[in-house]
């Protein structure tokens, strides 16, 4: 006697022949739940060839045909909930948010340097400081059109207003020693970067340091050039406000005070804020340093 589990149920077999079966009779949601909860990998070649054979003759399907459909069909409705799932963790909002604000960023971009354009074949010899502004008084305000530009851009700086302001609300609840370390928007990125917050979490503090600068890392692995000393954590205000002789100590030191947060921040939850005074404390302590000593 053979006890086989199958995405479409329960079958008992003896001298391969079918004594027992509990089938789930074509229910697609079932199907697809079964299909997440069981493990199937222990099937051999055998087996698997015979699914088909056997889901016909326990009518779950009437043909070959329709058991490819439904299979298809159910695999699709395991992807959506699957889909559903990834969605519903708070990183994957995150991730999300971030993303939102890079493409917002470039749909503004492209726009003012469209509208910039415009300014400068309706005789505006050089631009203003701030575009939107002025531009209301200038005379190629007079182009329906480029209100129209000038108003898209006015509506995508509000929206990324808002989409910063969520990233904010969600960083502070998911990523607290994140958040305080890093800052919410560069926290995301970092998570982002990473594929979720667990992933970040897991990652050594060397490669949180060059996340972001992959092409520098392969120019110094391909051709030996410098190595970089800094990804993305550059956009942190200590590293990017600092010398560049004490950047990559710098770069080091917050990358691996970052490792710890993620950790703290996916398994625990606990909110230690003194992590940042410590990243300032040695910071201030390197810039004391590498000041020029007066005789």
């Amino acid at each position: 006697m053979a006890h086989i589990k199958t995405w479409f149920g329960d079958i008992e077999l003896h001298n391969d022949e079918i004594v027992g079966s509990q089938v789930l009779n074509a229910d697609i949601d079932a199907m697809a739940r079964r299909l997440q909860r069981e493990d199937f990998a222990d099937f051999d070649k055998e087996c698997r060839g015979r699914l088909r054979e056997i889901a016909i003759k326990l009518q779950v399907v009437s043909s070959e045909r329709e058991y490819v459909s439904l299979l298809r069909a159910i695999m699709i409705q395991r992807a959506k909930e699957r889909i559903v799932t990834a969605f519903a963790q708070p990183d994957a909002r995150i991730i999300q948010l971030i993303d939102g604000i890079d493409d917002i960023d470039e749909s503004i971009n492209l726009l003012s340097e469209r509208l910039s354009e415009w300014c400068l074949l309706t005789s505006e010899t050089s631009m203003p400081e701030d575009l939107l502004e002025a531009f209301a008084s200038s005379p190629s305000a007079q182009s329906p059109l480029a209100q129209e530009f000038a108003g898209s851009i006015s509506r995508l700086c509000e929206l990324r207003q808002e989409t910063a302001s969520a990233i904010e609300l969600e960083m502070r609840t998911t990523a607290p020693n994140l958040s305080t370390l890093a800052g919410e928007l560069l926290g995301a990125r970092l998570i982002a970067r990473a594929g979720g917050l667990g992933s970040l979490a897991r990652m050594p503090a060397s490669r949180i340091q060059v996340m972001g600068a992959s092409k520098a890392l392969f120019r110094h692995i391909k051709y030996g050039t410098k190595p970089p000393k800094h990804g993305v954590i550059f956009q942190h205000p200590l590293v990017r406000g600092s010398h560049p002789n004490i950047r990559g100590k710098i770069a080091r030191i917050l990358a691996a005070k970052i490792a710890i947060a993620a950790r703290l921040d996916f398994y625990s939850k606990r909110a230690y804020p003194e992590l940042l005074s410590q990243v300032e404390k040695r910071v201030g302590e390197l810039q004391t340093a590498a000041q020029p000593r007066t005789t």
